[in-house]
């Protein structure tokens, strides 16, 4: 017997296994059925003003940097991301505030009612959420949105809306399968989020601007502000210190940690500064405030040594999302300040079609140890090949795929003095925070 569609009188977890029933039907970019859906909704995107936010890496933490920034300039901000660590309501939120249960599973009722009506419509999970999303935002009358983009850009159901600024952040190697083979085809469906009129914002390498995003943003004729050009920002030991083409700001400490976050947080800035053109009022307070108040729990996310109710020690814990190359390697450089601690065991998991051997070139000679596990509901990754480069440079591997088995094992591999660094995976990340003493997210401030 299937699972029941939600009804409004259900509880939220039939709602969620109802919209997880979805999930079997993959990827399938395109927008005709986001739109056919919105549509018989009353059509609440039309009436949105959003930013859209697309890239390889950093797109989240730009997206809460942004969302943080409006929110401290009084705007009342919807911000919406993708994937979730423990709820699925954190994907939606406005003004920091997770969406509501019981909002949840109406907007499912209604969701369902839509798409299994006479004429059905064959949404998938993602595409339901982000439905979802924009008519809760719609109903909630926010004035603006914050769009985190979930796969590509010109067919990801976020481009439904139009948006005000678009916003593409750092370019690299993920979804090619789905996307290119190289940066420039994947630069290209990332670019398809620029549309007629919207500020382009952009922090992207020289070589793509020039046969891209500025093409693409001139052919549509829209305002640019680029990284190095419209504005500049520095690193300090003091913190961020950002100028732009109307405001300076700085030097602030950043609310998410990471030496990297700081192109992404001047993103954010610049982002702000753009809507100004658009009857919005950023002022420089506000993006100071902002840039330090954001969070983005699983993302350079530090647990510091403590004792759990069992009496067990823990180490030092490191969590972050890494899930490409390219983050891998930005976390591999990093490793040595946030983690200084020895041994240093790496807890790993990736999905199957992720290039896990550059995940483990980059991983591998900062960690002594390397622990790979499985995510819940996902195959193990190539354990052959993951042995072998980790082995490369030298450090050990042990394979335990019970997740609880595998924390246990860092745990005590690390021992007193060492750190464990839980790498690889937002959705191993998300599995390992409800297991660490005092979870729900400490973040410690360190000075690098």
């Amino acid at each position: 017997m299937g699972i029941q569609a939600p009804r409004p009188s259900d509880g939220f977890e039939s709602a969620y296994a109802w919209l997880l029933t979805l999930e079997p039907r993959g990827i399938r970019l395109g927008l005709d059925r986001v739109r056919q859906a919105l549509a018989r909704l009353g059509s609440p995107h039309e009436r949105l003003k959003v930013v859209t936010i697309a890239g390889t890496n950093g797109k989240g933490s730009t997206a809460a940097f942004l969302s943080s920034i409006l929110h401290e300039a009084g705007y009342r901000v919807g911000l919406y991301t993708s994937p979730h660590l423990s709820r699925v309501t954190e994907r939606v939120r406005i003004g920091g505030a997770e969406m509501d249960e019981k909002d949840f599973v109406g907007w499912a009722w209604r969701i369902q009612q839509v798409i299994e009506s006479t004429d059905p419509i064959d949404l998938t999970f993602f595409e339901a959420l982000t439905v979802m999303a924009i008519g809760y935002f719609d109903e909630r009358e926010v004035d603006i949105a914050v769009l985190e983009v979930g796969l590509g850009g010109r067919l990801d159901a976020t481009a439904v809306v139009p948006p005000l600024v678009s916003v593409i952040t750092p370019i690299g190697y993920d979804h090619q399968a789905w996307l290119g083979d190289s940066l420039e085809a994947i630069c290209t469906e990332k670019a398809g989020i620029i549309q007629q009129g919207a500020t382009v914002v952009t922090n992207v390498r020289r070589e793509l601007f020039r046969t891209v995003i500025g093409p693409r943003a001139l052919d549509l004729r829209c305002p640019i502000r680029r990284a190095g050009v419209d504005y500049v920002h520095q690193w300090l030991h003091e913190g961020l210190r950002y100028r732009g083409w109307i405001h300076r700001v700085g030097p602030v400490k950043l609310g998410i940690q990471g030496l990297h976050q700081a192109g992404n947080a001047a993103l954010a800035c610049a982002a702000a500064e753009s809507l100004c053109a658009s009857s919005f009022s950023v002022k420089a307070v506000h993006m100071a405030e902002g840039l330090h108040r954001a969070r983005h729990p699983g993302r350079m996310e530090i647990h510091p040594p403590r004792v759990d109710p069992a009496g067990r020690r823990w180490p030092r814990v490191l969590l972050d999302g890494a899930h490409n190359p390219m983050a891998a390697q930005v976390l591999a450089s990093q490793v040595k300040t946030y983690l200084p601690e020895r041994p240093r065991v790496l807890l790993f998991s990736a999905r199957p079609d992720k290039d896990v051997a550059a995940m483990m070139e980059a991983l591998a000679p900062e960690v002594d140890r390397v622990v790979v596990t499985a995510i819940p509901d996902t195959p193990l990754p190539d354990l052959e090949v993951l042995s072998n480069v980790a082995h490369h440079h030298g450090a050990w591997v042990d394979v335990e795929p019970d997740l609880d088995e595998a924390l246990s094992h860092a745990r005590q591999e690390a021992g007193d003095s060492g750190g464990v660094l839980v790498a690889g995976s937002l959705h191993l990340v998300g599995a390992v925070l409800p297991h660490l003493p005092g979870a729900g997210g400490i973040l410690a401030t360190v000075d690098p």
